[in-house]
């Protein structure tokens, strides 16, 4: 038998002959146990049973290879909630948190929202758990991460009204008029591909990270058929990448010259968020 310091050190060495940081091979741990870093320190000189010390060594061999350790086991934590993620969506962000809570702060109660490409649900899911009022729908264009976002809501315990379709086609298609609109969209430039990390371009879906038009086609997509889905005074919000914001902003003004858009920064300083409210 071995112990899972033993097992841990081995991991360690082992991250960095890969040229991967050895904290990730301790966060592989702790995620595949799920324990807390107390956890960690009070089993640390136990010894592994046959089961932990294979699942360990497979989860291993798979985030040495370099497939996210969210990916691995099957999980990620967003706004202290855990969500099921899968290869078929992508892997909520620290960052989009900020978006999400810039978006709740906009709302009122019994609102109806959506969230344009939900991917796992998180952003719909965490609204109607911060207010159960709120009347909730989440799109995407797949009905794979449908399928993850769905099964996430259930066991959260929400109602959340999911439908399939590209863009703004799905509310559309069915009627519907909302009054907050939220999407955290691939726009990502293809031609950026070349600056990423392997681990999120052999892994993540390209769908839900890469746009056309330069990463503004998704954008540009949803913009176009607003007056079809907002209600008089909506609150709209979308993530951006850190260079897009005066481009973005000055497309929803040329389209739009009556409203007023706000270019918000997240913690880091770097610009996220583009919001505005819906003209009466």
């Amino acid at each position: 038998m071995v112990s899972f310091k033993s097992a841990l050190d081995r991991a360690k060495k082992a991250s960095t002959a890969r040229n991967i940081e050895t904290m990730r091979a301790e966060w592989l741990m702790l995620d595949l146990f799920h324990w807390s870093k107390s956890d960690l320190i009070m089993h640390l000189n136990d010894e592994m049973n046959t089961k932990q010390a294979h699942d360990y060594e497979i989860a291993l061999d798979r985030m040495l290879d370099g497939e996210p350790i969210q990916y691995i086991v099957g999980n990620q934590s967003f706004y202290g909630e855990i969500f099921k993620v899968n290869k078929h969506c992508l892997i909520p962000r620290p960052e989009t948190e900020e978006v999400m809570l810039h978006f709740f702060k906009l709302l009122k109660h019994h609102d109806k929202v959506v969230d344009i490409g939900t991917g796992s649900g998180n952003i719909p899911i965490m609204l109607k758990k911060m207010d159960n009022s709120l009347n909730v729908y989440a799109t995407d264009i797949s009905e794979s991460a449908l399928a993850v976002a769905r099964e996430n809501a259930q066991l959260h315990g929400v109602d959340i009204q999911f439908i399939y379709g590209d863009a703004l086609k799905p509310l559309m298609d069915n009627g519907i008029k909302v009054n907050g609109l939220i999407s955290n969209p691939p726009y990502i430039d293809e031609a950026d591909a070349a600056f990423m990390e392997d681990t999120v371009i052999e892994y993540e879906p390209h769908s839900a990270l890469f746009a056309k038009d330069k990463g503004y086609k998704v954008y540009y997509d949803i913009l176009k058929k607003l007056p079809e889905v907002l209600l008089p005074e909506a609150q709209v919000v979308f993530e951006i990448g850190f260079n897009q914001g005066p481009t973005l902003k000055g497309k929803i003004c040329e389209m739009y010259p009556e409203l007023k858009v706000d270019i918000v920064k997240d913690i880091n300083n770097n610009d996220r968020i583009i919001s505005f409210k819906w003209h009466d």
